[in-house]
């Protein structure tokens, strides 16, 4: 679908990168983040993680883009493929793994790429993984702004309920991210809970959306 460049995620036949995204979470951790820290300037590998996972957002939200229009792209994290952009990290991905949506699909896309990269990468930064799912969900927020089909509402209605992400996890973490307020209100006057950590990089100030920001 050509959207999904919006999102930083390319759709190719036999798709390459420079590692997977599963390389990235394992045995080449500690090179992944060396490369942003490189490229961003990034001060601490801590910064470093938060800068990779907000580009891990765009793949997310790509993934619940293609949900609302009832698609999913169902590989495994080892045919996640990073490559360079030039603002920074994007996906390639081979086409063969898109099919239909089915039941159980947006519980997968939570429970399969967003919650085992969470929590790897929180433990490489190592960083809060409060801040790591607000990196996601600012651009879902932003996703969902484009989107106001039936099935994209009532995925965010799944995505509020606590039951939905458990056993895995205890409580919604995007329900946490709105912190009581609806949808709309959060993209009229969009408010992080935590910082990013963006201030950190140089020559860079705080977000107009910081909460540190007085």
């Amino acid at each position: 679908m050509e959207k999904l460049d919006l999102f930083q995620v390319h759709l190719r036949p036999n798709a390459t990168g420079f590692m997977t995204l599963s390389e990235g979470m394992e045995n080449r951790s500690l090179e992944l983040i060396a490369k942003v820290r490189q490229e961003s300037g990034a001060p601490t590998e801590a910064v470093a993680t938060s800068v990779f996972m907000r580009r891990f957002g765009f793949f997310m939200s790509a993934q619940l883009y293609l949900l609302a229009h009832q698609q999913v792209w169902a590989g495994p994290l080892d045919e996640i493929h990073l490559t360079d952009a030039e603002y920074g990290i994007a996906f390639e991905l081979d086409g063969k793994w898109m099919r239909q949506r089915q039941e159980g699909d947006l519980e997968m896309v939570l429970k399969e790429y967003g919650w085992p990269v969470v929590e790897q990468f929180r433990k490489i930064g190592p960083v809060s993984k409060l801040i790591l799912w607000e990196n996601i969900w600012g651009y879902v927020i932003w996703m969902y702004g484009m989107e106001d089909s039936a099935q994209a509402q009532q995925d965010l209605q799944d995505l509020l309920a606590d039951s939905f992400w458990q056993p895995e996890m205890r409580k919604s973490h995007f329900k946490q991210f709105l912190d009581g307020h609806s949808l709309e209100q959060s993209q009229a006057e969009y408010k992080r809970v935590t910082c990013c950590l963006y201030k950190e990089l140089p020559e860079t100030d705080k977000c107009p959306y910081c909460p540190l920001r007085k």
